[in-house]
């Protein structure tokens, strides 16, 4: 093989581990109870998208953002599509937001996925039950939607911390 070989096969293979890993997300966030706190199940595959953003830029991120959404989608009992174009959104904002404006730490990871879960479970929030004036709407809000909100965001470390190893060791093997 070849150095140019050598490298296209390295590359392909980066982003077969990087399918591998959200599909991974996806099943874990899919499996009954598990992380399940007071009936609370966080989002893996949405903050898991977004902070990977931040490392693969806005192109990249966006791609595997909406592949993340679609696995969102297909766990979930909402329109088809709904996460998938959320998650592109959020994932290709995030990449240009570390390009051009801000660093890549741990501070601006938790700001974007907060921001980023704070504007998907209002608009799941408000298209499942408020635009139905369902009786108690709002007690689901503060009792579920909320809960996720944080969960979800309090687990940006870990994705911070995974992406960095991850990202970081392929961007090596490919200088």
């Amino acid at each position: 093989m070849t150095a140019i070989e050598k490298k296209k096969f390295f590359a392909c293979f980066r982003y077969v581990v990087y399918t591998m890993i959200f599909l991974l997300f996806y099943v874990l966030q899919n499996t009954p109870n598990l992380f399940s706190v007071y009936g609370v199940k966080p989002i893996l595959l949405i903050p898991a998208a977004v902070v990977f953003a931040m490392y693969e830029g806005e192109f990249i991120g966006g791609i595997f953002g909406a592949l993340a959404g679609m696995f969102c989608d297909m766990g979930g009992f909402f329109l088809f599509g709904f996460d998938a174009i959320l998650t592109l959104v959020f994932s290709v904002v995030s990449g240009l937001l570390i390009i051009y404006l801000l660093r890549r730490n741990l501070w601006n990871a938790f700001l974007l996925v907060f921001f980023s879960m704070v504007v998907r479970c209002c608009l799941t929030y408000f298209f499942m039950y408020q635009i139905w004036n369902y009786d108690g709407a709002s007690s689901i809000f503060w009792d579920n939607t909320i809960w996720i909100i944080i969960y979800s965001s309090v687990l940006t470390p870990i994705y911070f911390v995974l992406w960095k190893q991850v990202c970081g060791f392929f961007h090596r093997k490919m200088e």
